[in-house]
């Protein structure tokens, strides 16, 4: 044996014959065949030239091509390989009771061969087996194999390495004698392979699930565990979801201890630690219950003014979150409600406030945070205030009030229990007690109101409803007051029917009657001092209430006031009602002497705190007319004859007479006439100083009378002038 030849030499044999038949070869007999190797083995070795090559047989010379093709351009070689794939670290997937790895393969290129695995720090109960899971020891060349390590391993890794025991074929050269040539042929040649060591890990993972639950076995959101290593190396935490659960994956096998670090919502928190033991591929579950928290609230009624004053009977509605009602009470004796509340957000409030208080309708919140926490709140009612009202006359405090064009009705509102500090507002309006309507006054409602700062409890304040009254009269009008504070009615009064707050607006009315004051009739003499009596008579006055009457003459038939010396004549009387109806008489005392056949009217006004309330001013009113008589006409008396002898008469005594100058205008001479004048019957007086006739000596004093008068008014008239 010479030793082995090249590689090139050795696909030469893998490629001729008779590694191929005749056929593959394209050639028809194994001769033509085994001459065409051997010419290419000569070829490879060197020992002949491809161009001294003369082939007479194209077959021999195709097949000879053919080997020779094929030795160039393949790889093959007849050194044994081996490789173990894949080469790279694998992880080994839990399957059933082991972790397994993906399949190995070995390849060679050794025509056969056996191989065996050897693992380095492998878990107990570790095996090779192959891709039906046999555990073997020795595979053959071409099996597959895989690693399964047991499940109740620990998380770690191992190494392998496979050692192969290969067969393959050897180019060999045996050399040759004198006569005999070298020949190269193939032989089948052991060998040994070790691979590189390949890396196998594995994961002993199992996993945890937490189940909350409440005391009703309700699943609980919220929850938050803290999952400890037995190490007390913190794991991390997990939370509770929807469903009650909270889960840990990827946890090592072992014992852990899991604690409720953050309870859910509304719940005390169960902080007692639970040990748990986690296993390959599964998950340890645990439950856990929680308590819920419960508090209370408590609420004590007071009064607002007096936080001293309890006030039971007080009723409150809780409310949740979602506004749904879930508690209602009322507070006792002492003033106190209580209710017993789970964990949350609420909010109260008093749905029937204590006899004689307002109701507090704010909204108040609280909150249930702790277990066995009390929530205190004081609650303060305010007295239901009541006002009462006292309309009148704003001038002298009246019930009863005359229409003008401004009038002023004032209401005296009393109040009791309000709050000291705030601020209050009274608003009035006028109604008209027979409709039940507001008053309308142009187009308006009359109102008033007023803002004022509670000073005490208890008073009073006014408001003044300043209006015009025209038309009201014989109107009843009701005051209506309303309380207010911060926007809202606490008080309010309108009693339609209620005296105080009413006030009527009268309808006066006057009747005269003149006359002579001297004696009543309804003629005067025209003479200089006549004294005309206007009795007034009233009807609807208010008593208490002061009035001035005030009278002027008319001429009728001129229908303009009588003027007297260039002034009206004009009377006035002052009186105070002591009755609602009644009468006053006014005086018109006035030289007359003018007005000798006229018809004088008496006109008539009423004034009550200077406004017109009455008149009577009828022109055609007989009543109020009185008449001035015409003077008599004086008659001359029939002359006697005359005799013819003038009788002695005896001399009339001289009568005194005023000096006065006279004017230059002669004295009117009055003449008496008798009231029946008859004619004279010619008797002479009779002697011895005695009348014949007693007529004259009446006539003659009568004479004397009126010229004394007569030059007394001339001498004043005179006077005057000078004057």
């Amino acid at each position: 044996e010479i030793g082995r030849t090249d590689d090139v030499v050795y696909r030469v044999l893998l490629n001729g014959y008779p590694q191929k038949t005749p056929e593959q070869l394209g050639v028809s007999t194994w001769q033509q065949a085994h001459y065409a190797t051997q010419l290419s083995v000569w070829v490879a070795l060197g020992q002949l030239h491809p161009d001294d090559l003369q082939f007479k047989d194209e077959d021999v010379e195709r097949a000879v091509k053919a080997i020779r093709y094929a030795a160039d351009h393949t790889e093959d070689t007849q050194d044994v390989f081996m490789n173990v794939k894949p080469t790279g670290k694998q992880e080994a997937k839990l399957n059933g009771a082991y972790f397994e790895t993906t399949l190995y393969t070995v390849e060679s290129n050794a025509k056969q061969g056996t191989y065996q695995v050897e693992l380095n720090q492998a878990p107990v109960g570790t095996r090779v087996v192959t891709e039906q899971g046999e555990a073997k020891e020795t595979f053959s060349l071409g099996e597959t194999f895989r690693i399964q390590v047991p499940k109740s391993s620990k998380s770690a890794e191992l190494s392998l390495k496979v050692t192969a025991n290969l067969t393959n074929q050897h180019a060999v050269v045996y050399k040759g004698t004198d006569h005999i040539q070298d020949a190269t042929i193939l032989l089948e040649r052991s060998q040994e392979k070790v691979s590189q060591d390949i890396q196998v890990f594995w994961k002993s993972m199992g996993g945890l699930e937490i189940r909350k639950v409440d005391e009703k076995k309700q699943p609980l959101a919220g929850a938050v565990f803290e999952v400890l290593a037995s190490d007390q190396k913190s794991m991390g935490t997990i939370t509770t979801n929807t469903d009650g659960i909270a889960r840990m994956n990827n946890l090592e096998i072992g014992s852990y201890v899991v604690k409720e670090v953050k309870s859910p919502a509304g719940y005390i928190l169960h902080d007692a630690p639970q040990t748990v033991e986690v296993k390959t591929g599964e998950i340890a579950t645990i439950t856990a219950e929680n308590q819920p928290i419960y508090g209370e609230l408590e609420v004590t009624k007071v009064d607002v003014a007096d936080g001293n004053v309890k006030l039971p009977n007080a009723e409150f509605e809780i409310r949740n979150e979602k506004g749904e009602i879930v508690a209602k009470g009322k507070t006792n004796e002492q003033g106190i409600a209580k209710f017993k509340l789970g964990y949350g957000k609420y909010t109260y409030k008093e749905t029937a406030s204590p006899d004689g208080y307002m109701l507090n309708e704010e909204t108040f919140s609280f909150e249930i945070k702790q277990n066995g926490e009390i929530v205190k709140h004081a609650v303060a009612d305010e007295k239901i205030p009541s006002i009462q009202t006292t309309a009148t006359d704003k001038a002298d405090g009246a019930k009863e009030m005359h229409t003008s064009q401004s009038v002023t009705i004032q209401d005296k509102v009393v109040y009791k229990d309000l709050q000291v500090g705030k601020e209050y507002t009274i608003k009035g309006k006028l109604m008209e007690k027979a409709s039940n309507q507001p008053l309308v006054v142009k187009g308006k409602e009359v109102t008033a109101e007023s803002t004022f700062t509670a000073k005490e409890a208890n008073g009073s304040i006014t408001l003044d409803f300043i209006f015009d009254a025209t038309g009201l009269e014989e109107k009843e009008v009701v005051v209506f007051e309303d309380l207010i504070k911060e926007g809202k009615v606490v008080a309010t009064h309108s009693d339609l029917e209620d005296k105080g707050q009413t006030v009527k607006f009268v309808k006066p009315s006057v009747q005269t009657t003149a006359t002579n004051k001297a004696d009543g009739s309804k003629e005067l003499e025209a003479k200089n001092a006549v004294t005309i009596q206007d009795k007034v008579a009233y009807k609807d006055f208010i008593v208490g209430k002061e009035y001035v009457v005030k009278g002027k003459l008319m001429d009728k038939s001129t229908n303009t006031p009588f003027v007297v010396d260039g002034k009206e004549v004009t009377a006035t009387s002052t009186f105070t009602a002591k009755e609602k109806d009644g009468f006053v008489t006014v005086d018109f005392t006035f030289h007359a002497s003018a007005l000798e056949g006229k018809e004088v009217v008496v006109f008539e006004d009423v004034y009550q705190n200077g406004v017109l309330v009455a008149t009577h001013s009828d022109i055609q009113d007989k009543g109020q007319t009185v008449t001035f008589k015409n003077k008599p006409v004086q008659p001359k008396p029939d002359q006697p004859e005359t005799p013819s002898k003038t009788p002695d008469v005896p001399a009339q005594p001289e009568q005194p007479q005023p000096k006065v100058e006279q004017p230059a205008k002669s004295q009117p001479m009055v003449k008496a006439v008798e009231t029946q004048p008859k004619k004279a019957e010619g008797i002479l007086p009779t002697t011895g100083g005695q009348e014949e006739n007693p007529y004259w000596r009446w006539i003659g004093g009568i004479v004397m009378l009126v010229g004394g008068f007569v030059a007394i008014r001339a001498y004043r008239t005179n006077t005057k002038a000078n004057e």
